[in-house]
C-alpha cells in the first residue's frame, strides 16, 4: 500500500503508529486513551488540528499550496519527503507517516476495518 495514497481513517491509523499511540476500533471511530482515568477519545489528525498541528509544528514540515495544475496542497519534510492532499492536513500527516515507514507500507499492519 502506498503511503501518499492513503486518507481518511486509514491515514489516521498510521499516523497514531508511527506516534506509538495504541488507537483502536470502537463502533467504527477510531480512538485513543489520553491519559490514566481519562475516556477514549477520537484520532483524527487529519481533521483536528488540536492533533495534526503539533505535529507539522514538531516535524518542520513545509506547506504549499499547489497552482500549477493539481490544486492541491503539498508538505514536505526535509531532505526529500513530498507528501500531497487536499487539505493541509491531509497532506501533512501523509509526509509524516512517508518520513517513518518509508512510501510503501506494509498492508497487515492496517488496523482500519
Amino acid at each position: 500500500m502506498q503511503a501518499a495514497q492513503l486518507s481518511g481513517d486509514e491515514l489516521d491509523y498510521w499516523v497514531a503508529k508511527a506516534r506509538g499511540i495504541p488507537a483502536f476500533r470502537q463502533d467504527g471511530v477510531l480512538l485513543y486513551s489520553p491519559g490514566h482515568n481519562l475516556p477514549p477519545r477520537k484520532w483524527n489528525p487529519t481533521r483536528y488540528w488540536s492533533q495534526g498541528g503539533p505535529i507539522i509544528e514538531e516535524q518542520k514540515i513545509d506547506l504549499n499550496w499547489d497552482t500549477e495544475g493539481t490544486l492541491e496542497w503539498s508538505a514536505s519534510i526535509d531532505p526529500d519527503i513530498l507528501a500531497h492532499g487536499s487539505s493541509v492536513l491531509e497532506a501533512s500527516m501523509r509526509a509524516y507517516v512517508m518520513s517513518v515507514f518509508g512510501s510503501e507500507l506494509s498492508g497487515e499492519d492496517s488496523d482500519t476495518r
